[in-house]
């Protein structure tokens, strides 16, 4: 028997895809995990004041203790000079990008405010790709690790990428003057 054109119709509007919202990569701060990220009060509250436009994809970092850069191997202020210390991460993130993106921006807050601007430094092939704009919370320059610092600066401005920097006046763990020096690579 055959199927009435209004059943056809709609079969048909069935299976063509929504449209899904553009994508936000969001990346945790040292020691946390996106899980953790997503419940936090000010993430929250942004996601839910953006969630009609965009959709917040959360990443763990891979490295133990929930770190995009691990700390050097004579402790945290050691500092390295690799370019390659952060390969682990940066597979782990080219990985996602592959497998959930494309994605419209990235965000990061504190050492995810840092590795995505190594991140950028590496991957950002032009102004609107990967992606069109960052957020960059409480970051800084990885200084301490010098062959990450040498790929930001050779890299910076990311070809103009869009981006947003945000300082707290009273943040107590990363001071404005780093977060300073990491708005700088962007302009």
């Amino acid at each position: 028997s055959r199927l009435p054109p209004a059943f056809l119709l709609v079969a048909a509007f069935l299976a063509t895809p929504v449209c899904a919202l553009p994508k936000i990569l969001c990346l945790h701060g040292g020691g946390g995990n996106g899980a953790g990220f997503q419940r936090s009060s000010n993430v929250a509250a942004l996601e839910s004041a953006l969630s009609a436009q965009y959709q917040f994809v959360y990443a763990d970092a891979p490295e133990a203790g929930g770190l995009w850069i691990r700390d050097a191997p004579g402790g945290k202020g050691a500092g390295t000079t690799d370019p390659n210390w952060a390969a682990t991460s940066m597979t782990y993130l080219d990985n996602l990008v592959e497998s959930q993106g494309p994605f419209k921006g990235i965000l990061g807050y504190s050492q995810g405010s840092a590795f995505a601007t190594y991140y950028l430094s590496q991957r950002q092939a032009n102004q609107t790709a990967p992606f069109q704009f960052a957020m960059l919370f409480c970051g800084y320059i990885p200084t301490v690790h010098a062959g990450l610092t040498d790929a930001i600066n050779a890299a910076s401005p990311f070809h103009g990428i869009s981006t947003l920097v945000f300082m707290g006046q009273n943040d107590f763990i990363i001071q404005n003057s780093l977060t300073s020096a990491q708005a700088e690579k962007f302009t």
